[in-house]
């Protein structure tokens, strides 16, 4: 028998569904004896159907069949429970062999993808986003990196670049959109596999559209998965590299308030954030130094040792970029670099609890980053520099003194001409000047009275604002569930173009 009637035997109808679970198998393992063999097989079969659009569907088919064969038949297509993850690993491999005419196959992945959302398929979604990972790299990989192209002309083409690159992005900005918890986080997983792995993405025209929708979330109360957002936004900073310098401000503003959130992962990953775009966008981070630097020495006293240890890195980056505007605790850091060693021992046991998956990727990431410590200051150097800081403030002191008499002077009648001399208090003005102060005191005292009331009324408003959230969601449910009930009273009045999209297709 030739190899060609035994490639039509082995993709028979009957036995086609046996010979992707077996392919599957094989496939799942990377030094299984018989993965070439399969890979070969496989390749043969697909280079004489690829143009059959009838054999390409029932193979798609047969693929999402095994993947939900237990699913419960009753339930909706975007809620079934992965029955076997193996056969995922077929949709690289076959797009990998023809990228050009896999691109109109390409919504069969993504619609068996699209099931797996739910909650009981939680676990699977590290597995099924590096599935995701995968089949970017299979149609945008350049035909000398592509081992399992079968032809050079089979590469996929400009316009159909484009048009993918629009449809992966829409496919995981609407999971990212939905207001479910469970289709955020898978939305934000496969976004951070998308801009690492899809090099459109460096793109400026790409770049500009992808941080005005990070920022978009970045700012939204109540999106639920900031955690694996904050992890998006690294990949996003790593993905533009020195193009990120427009949007550097920007980002700033939005991570701000994650540098005190209550979760310390968060909190972490904010710090991670300043200190990725230290690499990148250096001038532009230190121009903006003055908006996040309070934030950021609070994290020095952080419970979480490895907040500490991150919010030391960056000072310590901040400190060699601008060494002329060092804080003035510059003893407390260096104990707390004594002190490493100490931290780091509750390091494994924290990283265990959450977050484990973010930390190892940032760490891979910005270890390949990272430069050499610059030789320690001479003595006499760093000597100099806190003698100009203290000449600094005498005269910022001398200055606030002469400002502060010249009020007082103004305060009480006294008209002072530009080349009048200052004049000290006499005994006799004590009294006066108590007075004074008390003005002062009542009038601060009332500012401060005024201030709270402020603080009640904005917290009332945001009360409001949450109910009338509340509100609008409750009407939204209500019109949905009365257009359903419209829908399935007057079915025959739906779809009625379906007829057309068939023949279209």
């Amino acid at each position: 028998m030739s190899s060609s009637e035994e490639s039509s035997s082995d993709y028979s109808e009957e036995n086609l569904d046996d010979f992707i679970k077996n392919a599957s198998q094989v496939l799942s393992e990377e030094k299984h004896p018989d993965r070439e063999t399969i890979v070969e097989s496989l390749k043969q079969h697909l280079s004489s159907i690829f143009n059959d659009e009838q054999e390409m569907e029932n193979l798609f088919k047969t693929l999402n069949s095994i993947i939900f064969s237990s699913s419960d038949k009753s339930k909706k297509l975007n809620s079934q429970k992965i029955s076997d993850k193996k056969p995922f690993k077929l949709y690289p491999l076959i797009f990998s062999f023809n990228p050009k005419s896999s691109f109109f196959y390409v919504d069969y992945f993504l619609t068996s993808l699209q099931q797996c959302t739910t909650e009981e398929n939680r676990a699977e979604f590290p597995y099924l986003s590096g599935i995701f990972a995968e089949v970017i790299t299979a149609f945008y990989s350049e035909p000398g990196k592509n081992k399992n192209l079968l032809k050079k002309n089979y590469v996929l083409e400009p316009k159909n670049r484009t048009k993918l690159y629009e449809k992966l992005l829409n496919f995981c900005n609407n999971n990212i959109k939905k207001n479910k918890k469970t289709e955020q986080s898978f939305g934000c997983l496969l976004l951070t596999e998308f801009l690492e792995k899809c090099p459109m993405t460096k793109e400026t025209r790409n770049l500009e559209n992808l941080v005005n929708i990070i920022s978009e979330y970045l700012d939204d109360r109540w999106f639920e998965c900031k955690l694996d957002l904050l992890n998006c936004t690294i990949s996003l900073i790593f993905t533009g590299e020195k193009k990120f310098k427009p949007y550097a401000n920007n980002i700033l503003c939005k991570i701000i308030d994650y540098l005190t959130d209550e979760e310390w992962l968060k909190r972490k990953l904010a710090i991670n954030i300043v200190y990725t775009l230290l690499f990148y966008c250096k001038e532009e981070v230190l121009a903006d130094k003055d908006n996040f630097m309070d934030f950021l020495m609070a994290c020095k006293d952080d419970p979480v040792s490895e907040v500490r240890k991150v919010c030391l890195q960056t000072l310590n980056i901040i400190k060699e970029s601008d060494p002329n505007n060092v804080d003035q605790e510059e003893e407390e850091i260096v104990i707390e670099e004594n002190n490493e060693n100490e931290l780091n021992n509750n390091t494994k046991e924290e990283n265990k609890k959450s977050g484990n998956k973010i930390n190892n990727n940032y760490n891979n990431k910005i270890n390949n980053q990272k430069k050499k410590k610059p030789k320690e200051e001479n003595l006499m150097v760093k000597l100099q520099k806190q003698k100009e800081k203290i000449e600094k403030m005498q005269i910022e002191y001398n200055k606030k003194k002469i400002k502060i008499d010249n009020t007082k002077k103004v305060i009480k009648g006294q008209k002072l001409d530009k080349n009048a001399k200052t004049i000290e208090d006499d005994d006799s003005d004590v009294e006066k000047e108590k007075e004074l102060n008390n003005r002062i005191n009542s009038s601060l005292y009332e500012i401060l009275q005024q201030l709270k009331k402020i603080k009640e009324e904005q917290n009332e408003l945001y009360s409001l604002y949450d109910d009338v959230k509340k509100t609008v969601d409750n009407n939204y449910i209500n019109l949905t569930d009365r257009i359903k009930a419209i829908e399935r009273r007057y079915p025959k009045y739906l779809f009625n173009n379906s007829s057309n999209r068939k023949k279209s297709k």
